[in-house]
C-alpha cells in the first residue's frame, strides 16, 4: 500500500508539472488553479497514509508539500511553462486541507473535517466566481466589459505593464502605466459575435494633467497578429476629460488590411497607451456594443 501511495504521488506531481494542453480560456485557467488545490489535498492524504505522522511529523509533511510545490513550479519554468507563486500557495492550501481531513477522520473529529472542507471551498471559490462571471456575460452579450461588475475582472489579463486599481467610485477602474511599451488593459474572451451591432462605445477618462494617446485594438484571431491584420485606432484625450469614444462596428470590420475582420469571432480587445507613457494613467468605465437603428 505504501509503494502504491508513493507511486500515485509521483504520478500526481508529474501531472502538475506537465498538465494537458487544453487551451488558454479563462475558465480553463480557473480550473487549473482549482486542480492545484485538489491535487495537493490528495498528495497530503497519501503522505499521511505512508508516514502515519504524529506531532512534529505534520510539520515535516508540510515542509515536503512546500518542497513539492516549489519544485513543480521550477520544473514548469525549466520546461518552458509559466511558474507561479500563487500556485505554490494553492498547493499549500490543498495540502493543509488534506492533513486536516486525515486527522479529522482518525478518529472522527467533525470540527477538523469542517475546517478541511472550508479550506477546499476557499480554494475552489475562484472557479465558482469565474463560472458566475460567464453566466452574467451570457445574459448581457452587449457588454464587453464593465468596471462596475466586480466578477468580470476575471476577463482582464493580469497587466505586466502597469497596475489596474479600483477607485472609490466602483463604476470605474484606473490603469497606471509602469512601462513605456504599449501599457494597458487586455479584455480576454469578449462576447465573440458582434454582428448585428452598430457601435462600440468606450467610456474612459484621462485623470492626469497632460494629454494622453489612448489606443483601441481588436483581434479576431487567438494569436498575436501583425498591426495590419487587426483593428487599431488612436485617440488623443485632453487632461481631466471624460471620453465617450464611439467606434462604428463597420469601421472595425474594415480594420485589417486586405481582408475583413471576422465579427463572428472577436477574441480580444485591448485599451492601451502609446509608447513612452510610463507614469501616465487612464480610467476605464465600460466597453459596450449598441445595436443599429
Amino acid at each position: 500500500m505504501r509503494a502504491a501511495a508513493a507511486l500515485l504521488i509521483a504520478l500526481l506531481l508529474a501531472f502538475v508539472v506537465s498538465p494537458p494542453r487544453i487551451g488558454s480560456m479563462v475558465w480553463l485557467g480557473a480550473l487549473h488553479d482549482a486542480g492545484h488545490v485538489l491535487t495537493f489535498a490528495a498528495i497530503a492524504v497519501l503522505l499521511c497514509a505512508i508516514a502515519r505522522p504524529r506531532g512534529a511529523g505534520f510539520v515535516v509533511i508540510l515542509g515536503l508539500l512546500l518542497l513539492f510545490g516549489a519544485g513543480t513550479e521550477l520544473a514548469q519554468g525549466a520546461s518552458g511553462g509559466d511558474p507561479s507563486i500563487g500556485d505554490v500557495g494553492r498547493d499549500l492550501l490543498g495540502g493543509v486541507a488534506g492533513m486536516l481531513g486525515w486527522v479529522g477522520m482518525r478518529p472522527r473529529r467533525p470540527w477538523l473535517l469542517a475546517a478541511a472542507a472550508l479550506a477546499i471551498v476557499a480554494g475552489l471559490a475562484p472557479l465558482a466566481l469565474t463560472g458566475w462571471a460567464y453566466a452574467q456575460r451570457a445574459r448581457q452579450p452587449q457588454v464587453v466589459w464593465d468596471a462596475g461588475r466586480a466578477t468580470w475582472n476575471v476577463f482582464i489579463e493580469t497587466p505586466r505593464t502597469g497596475r489596474l486599481v479600483h477607485l472609490p467610485d466602483p463604476s470605474r477602474a484606473r490603469f497606471m502605466a509602469e512601462s513605456d511599451s504599449y501599457a494597458g488593459v487586455v479584455v480576454r474572451e469578449p462576447p465573440p459575435d458582434w454582428r448585428g451591432y452598430a457601435t462600440l462605445v468606450v467610456r474612459a477618462a484621462n485623470p492626469g494633467s497632460a494629454p494622453i494617446a489612448l489606443n483601441l485594438r481588436i483581434d479576431d484571431q487567438p494569436r498575436d497578429t501583425e498591426y495590419e491584420d487587426r483593428f487599431n485606432r488612436e485617440r488623443i484625450v485632453p487632461p481631466r476629460t471624460q471620453l465617450q469614444w464611439r467606434v462604428p462596428v463597420a469601421e472595425i470590420e474594415h480594420g485589417p488590411v486586405g481582408r475583413l475582420l471576422d465579427l463572428s469571432h472577436v477574441t480580444r480587445v485591448v485599451i492601451f497607451l502609446s509608447p513612452g507613457s510610463r507614469g501616465e494613467a487612464f480610467d476605464l468605465e465600460s466597453l459596450r456594443l449598441e445595436p443599429g437603428p
